[in-house]
């Protein structure tokens, strides 16, 4: 049986992390990558494709288009990678604050990163301005 792999996209201005493997396709929706014969499913084409996920500065954060929790806005964005305290939370796209479920933290993003993120996000979502009103 062969092992799965762990991929995770990056912004391409950014650090890219790749278990081995060639890009060979790139857009706001997704990334296709060759990672050879160790992967357990691809399509007709013999090729997997993988969410892309946005690091601005220790954090990786993921922004869905269809999310089932609306809550803590809609976009909103989730910690996935970096410091232990903040992966799992998720963060408001516009008033910057980080919330663990429903509750809401005495903690915000600082404006530089979060100005990155958006503008980093934003060509994912023509149709939403980002930041979002509060």
């Amino acid at each position: 049986m062969a092992s799965m792999k762990i991929v995770r996209i990056l912004d391409a201005n950014e650090e890219v992390e790749w278990p081995g493997g060639n890009i060979l396709d790139d857009n706001d929706d997704f990334v296709v990558v060759d990672l050879g014969e160790n992967v357990v499913f691809e399509n007709v084409e013999g090729y997997i494709s993988v969410q892309k996920d946005y690091k601005v500065d220790n954090c990786v954060w993921q922004v869905h288009k269809t999310d089932a929790d609306p809550f803590p806005s809609q976009p909103h964005a989730h910690c996935i990678g970096g410091p232990t305290r903040f992966v799992g939370n998720k963060l408001h796209l516009g008033t910057r604050q980080l919330f663990a479920g429903a509750k809401p933290l005495d903690l915000f993003l600082h404006k530089k990163p979060f100005t990155k993120l958006i503008k980093l996000i934003q060509p994912k979502f023509p149709s939403i301005k980002l930041p979002l009103e509060s």
